[in-house]
């Protein structure tokens, strides 16, 4: 093996020492060369759970079959990072091995490289070609160490030549490895040949034109040319399956294949070994008996495979009949759409549409475009529903608006919101049926809210009253609604909701609730987004919509962090959620709520690394890039670290978030000894409003400090941490011992309770001015945790979580928390973070004392 990083030897233990940790291993080279071999022994060498799967070459069209495989279940086929996590699930700390990652399926590839920072994955792919344009790329830049497998040693090679051939001779053999290049098929198959007498011999050292690849092609093209017809034919059979298959299926061959070694049987599954002899002799039969081999297995399948086997066979009509025989047996949405496009590419096959299975006149072609158009787009297959959707051929009017819709919600899904609006705004829903005119206006306002936000009322006031009533516009009135904060958008929205779940439109109700969920968040209405966050992340579990339950889940970690819930809860699943591949909406709220609650809790310095490493907390603060919950989060951990110049920003919008932020710097203000109130006293937000008022002092003759009480008890219910702020506010704005210390008492008292570490030190450090002190933490305590308490500790302190925590360690999950509450007893800590951040000042002294 050579390592095509640096160009030198990369054994197998090299190679096993990555697989401790998460990463991308990819082993890459010609067909034959043993790169199945190796996998193997790298899966056995592993000490854990192996997840085994690969891509077949006719299965490409099942999303995410190379992987489901592995994991055995079916995987989520609408976006890569809903699959991704589902994958994640369930391999956990093992090792997910994917061979013929060639033949994989593009949801399978576009996983791959987004389980490299989560999971141990070893993979293996043949080249050079093997893979679609621009997934080489996309492996290439997430793997931890690309390796070429080039082929056996010298020494290696000729042991194995003598293995498969005893007999040959010196020179025989010195020609078998000057041709098979160390390739280990290679070497097995043209010493077999060599010691049949069928293969020319070469002076050693003679320079052979041929590769290696190509030597093997054509020793197995020639061994295949000499078995038996029923061997022969079995095998190719396999070659065109592109999977094992049953002894039933193949014919009377098997026997003298598995006793050649070609093949393995299972039961009643055979396998070829290795697979490329199967496709090597799929390759030189004559085009018509591979043609009649298609249709032979086409006659012997059913369903969509036997449609595939027919087109592949020049049967365009059968295999018409048989994929639309699937659509109608079709139990999930993606095989619908599978079978839909196929009998599509059949039909424009056969130049006219054909007879359908049970002998009924032809339809329209335009009509079944469109049919496999819109399944398509119910899976998120895009670039299918592109493909088969009517060009500008001469149409009936509804067809060309239902194209012109069918278009739009692809470029929505796509993103691309301008280009969507333009699409559907070109073909005005005129003439058309009631359901039509819905669809179209519903895109049409769903793409506005994007492109023309200025323009989207006028559009929503113009929709006829008894369109608006269909569930469809539904949902993109209440979007509009909500925006604007029209009277009863809640109401609005949770009934859009319902009535999309009555209409069969779950997704139209995922984003009624996210919508609403977003909204209250924004207004700062903290326990009722906490409360439709919950239902919707349980709702979205129960029908197994990943994608959207992280989404309401992360939601719902964040109003945790702000109402000063359980924050070790908060922690471990906001740094759980993170450790997943997530939408960009679910990781901004759960980094923020993974920051802010570490921070909260004393633990600063990972608080810190977290913003400043994770892709959603790279913040261009000079051009206010970045969601805006983790701008504000960015400058409050910064205010909480001891940092109030990087806290200053007062720039923010109207939302929880931006009042937030012109709160945060009021308080680095007051740090800095620069109290000039900003600009944020307008806020529309009425706790935000008061907070900042009683900092600019706008209240005339109410003392600061009742300003600032009352502020409190605005926050109260909402955000915790924000009326404990107030509450501190209150006892630092005046010098009567008096008036400063019950409020200073009560922010002890919450902050205390909730383990708001940081915010409780404030606390104390403004009730000494007042001659109260309170008793301290012995820090010498740590020295009382044995050396795996500390190590655990020490871990959380750096955000991991318990189950990677369990896996570094070689220890269960039930023992690392245990080492926890252990630790947390002898510390005298409220939290497991609090008990993570006095190891850490415990290590920290103990090195300045050194």
């Amino acid at each position: 093996m050579v390592d095509a990083d640096g160009g030198t030897p990369a054994g197998r233990d090299g190679l096993g020492v990555l697989l401790t940790h998460p990463g991308l291993v990819v082993l890459a080279g010609g067909p034959g060369v043993g790169r199945t071999t190796t996998l193997r022994v790298l899966a056995d060498e592993f000490r854990g759970p192996v997840f085994h799967g690969g891509g077949l070459a006719t299965l490409r069209h099942l999303p995410g079959m190379a992987l489901a495989r592995a994991v055995r279940a079916r995987l989520p086929d609408r976006d890569a990072p809903l699959a991704a996590e589902a994958v994640r699930a369930r391999v956990g700390e093992g090792l997910l091995v994917v061979d013929d990652v060639h033949h994989a399926d593009p949801l399978s590839l576009a996983v791959l490289p987004l389980l490299a920072d989560v999971c141990r994955v070893l993979v293996a792919i043949r080249t050079p070609g093997g893979l679609p344009s621009g997934a080489e790329e996309a492996l290439r830049a997430a793997a931890t160490r690309w390796t070429v497998l080039t082929g056996l040693p010298a020494v290696e090679a000729r042991a194995l030549a003598r293995q498969s051939a005893p007999t040959l001779d010196d020179r025989a053999l010195d020609a078998v490895l000057a041709r098979a290049g160390g390739n280990p098929l290679a070497v097995r198959v043209l010493a077999g040949r060599a010691a049949q007498g069928g293969m020319p011999t070469a002076e050693p050292g003679a320079v052979d034109e041929d590769t290696a690849t190509g030597a093997l092609d054509r020793a197995v093209a020639a061994a295949v040319a000499d078995l038996p017809r029923p061997a022969r034919t079995a095998l190719a059979a396999l070659g065109l399956l592109g999977r094992p298959a049953s002894p039933v299926l193949l014919g009377p061959g098997v026997p003298e294949l598995a006793d050649a070694g070609w093949v393995t049987v299972d039961g009643d599954v055979v396998t070829p070994s290795p697979r490329y002899l199967a496709e090597v002799a799929a390759a030189v039969l004559p085009d018509s008996e591979r043609t009649g081999l298609h249709r032979r297995l086409a006659d012997l399948l059913g369903g969509l495979e036997s449609a595939r086997h027919s087109a592949a066979g020049g049967d365009a009509a059968a295999a018409y009949r048989t994929a639309l025989g699937a659509v109608r047996s079709a139990t999930t949405v993606g095989d619908r759409a599978a079978a839909l496009l196929l009998a599509v590419d059949a039909a424009v096959s056969a130049g006219e549409v054909p007879t359908g299975p049970d002998g009924s006149r032809p339809r329209s072609l335009i009509a079944l475009r469109l049919e496999a158009a819109e399944a398509a787009l119910a899976v998120g297959d895009t670039a299918g529903c592109r493909r088969v959707l009517p060009g500008d051929e001469p149409m009936a009017p509804g067809d060309r608006v239902r194209t012109a819709v069918l278009r739009a919600e692809a470029l929505l899904q796509a993103g691309a919101v301008a280009d969507a609006l333009d699409a559907v705004s070109a073909v005005p829903a005129d003439g058309v049926h009631e359901t039509l005119r819905a669809e179209h206006t519903r895109v049409t306002l769903l793409a506005a809210l994007g492109a023309d936000a200025a323009g989207a009322p006028a559009r929503a006031a113009a929709v006829p009253p008894g369109l608006a009533e269909s569930p469809a516009v539904r949902v993109a009135l209440a979007a509009l609604g909500a925006r604007d904060r029209r009277d009863g958008w809640v109401d609005e929205l949770s009934a859009a909701a319902t009535a999309a779940l009555a209409d069969g439109r779950p997704v139209d109700a995922w984003w009624s609730g996210w919508l609403l969920t977003e909204h209250l968040l924004a207004d700062g209405r903290i326990a009722e987004a906490n409360a439709v966050a919950d239902q919707y992340r349980a709702a979205c579990a129960g029908q197994l919509a990943y994608s959207w339950e992280t989404r309401f889940a992360a939601a719902e970690l964040w109003c945790g962090a702000l109402l000063g819930l359980d924050l070790d809860t908060v922690v471990r699943g906001a740094v759980d959620l993170l450790d997943r591949t997530l939408p960009g909406p679910a990781r901004s709220y759960a980094l923020a709520a993974a920051s802010l609650a570490l921070a909260d809790t004393g633990a600063l310095a990972p608080a810190r690394t977290r913003l400043d490493r994770d892709p959603a907390g790279r913040i261009d603060a000079a051009r206010g890039l970045g969601p805006e919950v983790v701008r504000w989060v960015d400058h409050e951990v910064a205010w909480l670290d001891g940092q109030p110049d990087r806290a200053l920003d007062t720039v923010g919008g109207g939302s929880l978030a931006g009042g937030l932020r012109a709160v945060t710097a009021q308080w680095a203000r007051h740090d800095l000894g620069d109290p000039e109130p900003g600009e944020g006293a307008r806020h529309r937000l009425l706790p935000v409003r008061a907070t900042l008022s009683a900092w600019a002092g706008v209240e005339g003759s109410t003392p600061p400090a009742t300003a600032f009480e009352a502020a409190a008890a605005l926050w109260q219910g909402s955000a915790l941490r924000e009326q404990i702020r107030c509450l501190l506010a209150a006892g630092l704005s005046t010098p009567d011992a008096d008036r400063a210390v019950p409020p200073l008492l009560a922010a002890e008292k919450y902050a205390e309770h909730a383990g708001l570490t940081v915010l409780l030190g404030r606390v104390h450090r403004a009730l000494r001015r007042f001659a109260v002190r309170r008793a301290t933490i012995d820090r010498s305590r740590t020295s009382t945790l044995t050396a795996r308490e500390r190590e655990v500790l020490a871990l959380v302190a750096a955000g991991e979580p318990t189950r990677r925590i369990a896996g570094q360690l070689g220890i269960s999950r039930e023992t690392v928390e245990t080492h926890v509450r252990a630790g947390m007893r002898k510390l005298g800590a409220r939290t497991r973070t609090e008990a993570a951040t006095l190891v850490l000042a415990g290590s920290s002294s103990l090195a300045g004392a050194e």
